[in-house]
């Protein structure tokens, strides 16, 4: 992967990059998660392993821009650069103007978020779960829409369930639908928290599978939080490992780059309270 440069320009093809960002959350135990330095490019593939409470679900909301890291300090960056210069858009510095629009627009635009529990809404029809990104980001509804919602329900097997309520269906079925969901918009860039921890090892790989070529389909990047290590590297994921210690009472982790990476490439500490 590719780190930016001192001039805080960042390569062509990367589309989300990182450099000095920290999340701190107050309590009598302080949280504290910092990335010295992170980027995602087109198409890549990036997995997050380490064990529960690590802090890969708290990076990922932060990827997600649902979750404000720490006012920007000098040397920090966090750039979302899914097209165009003019497209660009320091995270940063957009949470803490305190609009928004900005971020909401690249959400509804560049990001496909499947998370632990599904979140699928529990009034809407699986169909209408998975349009939701589409109407979102005001996707031309038609033909070309539902060929490819057509197209996505029948790789992942959920295409028979499209009219059922979430509460009709198994979990591992409602997993399905999520991964749906975050793809239907062709976004650049798929976030996934155990997106087949749900499902049973051998459907658990064969759904990965199809959620993966219907990524690249598009292009998209993966950045996937996991336990199953071995499952990340059979996938072709560059796998960073977040290690943890415990430190006087305060669990510190650390994410170790895979082997070839720049020694500080992609590291991330963070410090938790033990039952957060």
């Amino acid at each position: 992967m590719n780190s930016p440069d001192e001039r805080g320009d960042i390569p062509p093809g990367t589309i989300l990059s990182l450099r000095r960002v920290t999340k701190t959350r107050p309590g009598k135990v302080p949280y504290r998660l910092m990335i010295a330095s992170l980027s995602v490019e087109r198409g890549s593939r990036i997995a997050l392993a380490g064990q529960s409470g690590s802090g890969k679900s708290t990076l990922l909301d932060m990827l997600a821009l649902v979750s404000a890291p720490d006012p920007p300090e000098k040397g920090s960056e966090f750039v979302w650069a899914p097209g165009s210069t003019k497209e660009r858009l320091d995270v940063s510095q957009d949470w803490k103007s305190g609009s928004g629009k900005r971020r909401e627009a690249v959400r509804r635009r560049d990001l496909g978020y499947i998370l632990q529990s599904g979140g699928l809404l529990p009034f809407l029809s699986v169909r209408d779960n998975i349009l939701v990104p589409a109407r979102l980001k005001k996707h031309p509804e038609g033909k070309d829409l539902e060929e490819r919602l057509e197209h996505i329900s029948s790789r992942l097997g959920i295409q028979r369930l499209l009219k059922k309520l979430p509460s009709r269906i198994s979990v591992g079925e409602r997993q399905r639908a999520a991964a749906a969901r975050a793809l239907i918009h062709s976004p650049s860039l798929l976030l996934a928290d155990e997106p087949t921890a749900s499902l049973d090892p051998p459907t658990a790989a064969k759904v990965f599978e199809l959620f993966l070529e219907l990524a690249g389909e598009s292009g998209a990047a993966v950045v996937l939080a996991t336990h199953n290590r071995d499952q990340a590297e059979r996938f072709g994921f560059a796998v960073h490992t977040v290690e943890c210690e415990d430190r006087e009472g305060r669990i510190v982790s650390w994410l170790s780059p895979p082997a070839g990476d720049p020694e500080d490439s992609g590291k991330l500490i963070v410090v938790k309270t033990a039952d957060d």
